[in-house]
């Protein structure tokens, strides 16, 4: 009998971590979305890294491109997947914004380990441009 008896607490004791895992993996989605998921973590730290060198230079004039920009092992201009440079419009005075393309849309289900950034750096699926101010410090 206590043979039986243990059999039937490891068969349980199995399927609940067998359901804890497929809850997790759901959670987490497929495997392909993790990956877009993590280029679009990729791009939130390439505009951060420029929108900071951005600030740092706000002595010079604004730079008219990102060639401009001091080069750092720390900034990559171009979109990890796609290599395409990110967009950097300058506006009047201190103002630009920087655009890039994301394969997710941030908030989006299986979010739940995503780092969590600023509200500032939420973003849409596809183009989405963030307005920036290289005058003032940037609080994110």
């Amino acid at each position: 009998m206590r043979k039986h008896s243990d059999r039937m607490m490891g068969g349980m004791a199995l399927v609940v971590v067998l359901v804890v895992l497929a809850i997790g993996f759901h959670r987490l989605g497929p495997r392909g979305y993790q990956r877009a998921f993590m280029a679009d973590e990729r791009r939130i730290e390439d505009l951060r890294a420029i929108a900071e060198a951005v600030y740092y230079r706000r002595q010079a004039p604004m730079p008219a491109t990102l060639a401009e920009l001091p080069q750092s092992a720390r900034i990559s201009l171009n979109d990890p997947v796609t290599n395409a440079p990110y967009e950097y419009h300058p506006k009047s005075g201190a103002a630009y914004e920087l655009c890039a393309t994301f394969a997710t849309e941030s908030g989006a289900p299986g979010e739940a380990n995503r780092p969590l950034h600023d509200k500032f750096w939420s973003h849409s699926k596809g183009r989405y441009c963030y307005q920036q101010d290289a005058s003032k410090m940037p609080d994110w």
